[in-house]
């Protein structure tokens, strides 16, 4: 054969093809790897403690008379998702209420223990009490009585009057004492007013930090005090967290900076998660220079109903900035259970068929608050890889409770090192959250000397207890 027909421009080109296959092969399997494995390691250490979980939790304002209208097998299921610590569920360890004092004081002189939406809360605590064993009560005010007001409204904001101080610190101890009466105890926590800087069509005031410092020192402590009451007192619970500087210059500070009656009075920060720069990625550096715990306490995330896996970790993201990076005590969806059609509850229900889904965002909630109960102590953790994020704490039952969100479309495979463990477990049981799961229980996680290797699916989040 001649050396032109050795080097025909047929036998170029068949050449060329089968080194762009080869080529082609080589890169999908690149791809192909990236695609379906990553490596990750995770640290977390025992040595540096962070600070106490108070719980999880969601608002039943508005909507725990509702419950009764369910079937009594939907109810039982309802509360079921909501609080249950042995099936999959939201886990949720606080109920937030709204303490309805336009229904309760209507005008000067007459109370109604009895309007309805009042024991609809009532009547839900109890029972959630009773049966899930969560006994930790957030009360919030919308408004105070409107006739204290001076817009004489329940809703379109309007400020207290100042004479009315008294009545309104006296108005909230006969509540707190009607309270410790239905329940057997006292509520936990006694917030001042939701959302002080909003004027809404709904139930509504405003208070400046200065309203707050003179109502709380001057009437409100005593008159608990006085009435042998020892629940503590929560502000300001505005709509917008808007950072760290945002929520330190507009009420942090100004609620407690040179102020020491305020810093004595004032038990716990709270602030909603809204508006801008809504990341609960930075601490309040007001909380930690006066020793204050800060509460999430309201966020929902959209307006339009989801029920997917990414509605899921975005509960997951807020939760894990809230804990590992902002130093927040506890956490709080909006509500329970929203009518509204909307992404406002962690379950979604009509009131007309009264019938209800449950997305993943319930069970996203619960890979952590059904295993970081009240009390378990937040760990400092760290992930070398910026799609799988850790939360770790020393929980109040064994020894782990990790929390690995996978937020990419790969699978990850994590090396973790539990260190200055000093007796750590054999073996960890994994739970796992992803598109087709909710909160299944998976295999045992072998442990050697406080290490051990487990992979996270793609946007999947894995609990790991032991």
């Amino acid at each position: 054969m001649s050396k032109n027909a050795e080097r025909s421009p047929s036998t170029v080109a068949n050449h060329k093809t089968e080194w762009l296959v080869f080529l082609l092969v080589v890169l999908i399997g690149l791809y192909s790897k990236q695609l379906h494995a990553a490596n990750a390691t995770v640290t977390v250490d025992y040595n540096q403690r962070k600070q106490t979980i108070a719980g999880f939790g969601a608002s039943i304002t508005w909507v725990a008379s509702d419950l009764p209208n369910f079937s009594s097998a939907n109810q039982t299921a309802i509360l079921n998702t909501l609080y249950s610590t042995t099936s999959p569920s939201a886990g949720l360890s606080i109920i937030r209420a709204g303490s309805m004092l336009c229904e309760f004081n209507p005008s000067p002189g007459t109370y109604n223990w009895n309007a309805p939406l009042i024991q609809g809360e009532i009547s839900w605590m109890n029972r959630v009490k009773t049966t899930y064993g969560v006994n930790q009560f957030l009360v919030t005010t919308w408004t105070p009585p409107s006739f204290m007001k001076d817009n004489n409204s329940c809703s379109n904001g309007g400020s207290v009057l100042t004479q009315y101080y008294p009545d309104l610190a006296n108005t909230s101890v006969l509540w707190l004492q009607n309270a410790k009466t239905a329940l057997g105890q006292e509520i936990n926590v006694w917030s001042v007013q939701n959302e002080p800087a909003n004027s809404t069509s709904y139930d509504s005031a405003i208070w400046t930090p200065a309203q707050f410092d003179a109502y709380v020192t001057g009437y409100l402590k005593s008159a608990l005090v006085n009435a042998n009451l020892t629940s503590k007192i929560m502000a300001p619970e505005p709509a917008c967290w808007g950072g760290n500087s945002y929520f330190d210059s507009n009420w942090g500070f100004p609620l407690l900076q040179n102020n020491s009656a305020m810093q004595a009075d004032l038990d716990i920060l709270g602030t909603h998660d809204y508006c801008a720069n809504s990341n609960l990625d930075a601490p309040s550096q007001a909380a930690i220079q006066y020793n204050k715990p800060i509460w999430e306490t309201e966020v929902y995330f959209g307006r339009n109903y989801t029920a997917t896996i990414s509605d899921g970790l975005g509960v997951a993201n807020s939760i894990y900035l809230a804990l590992n990076k902002g130093n927040f005590n506890a956490w709080f969806y909006w509500w329970t259970m929203d009518y509204t059609t909307g992404n406002g509850g962690l379950l979604s229900y009509s009131n007309t068929a009264w019938t209800y889904q449950v997305p993943k965002r319930a069970y996203a909630l619960g890979q952590f608050s059904r295993f970081i109960r009240p009390g378990s102590t937040v760990l400092a953790s760290t992930s070398s890889s910026s799609s799988l994020q850790a939360t770790a704490v020393s929980p109040t039952s064994g020894n782990v409770a990790l929390v690995l969100t996978n937020s990419s479309k790969q699978s990850i495979t994590a090396t973790v090192t539990l260190s200055n463990l000093s007796s750590p477990p054999t073996a960890l049981t994994p739970f796992r959250t992803s598109g087709t799961e909710n909160q299944v229980q998976l295999s045992p996680v072998s442990v050697t000397g406080g290490t051990f290797t487990i992979t996270i699916p793609a946007q999947s989040i894995v609990t790991l207890v032991g």
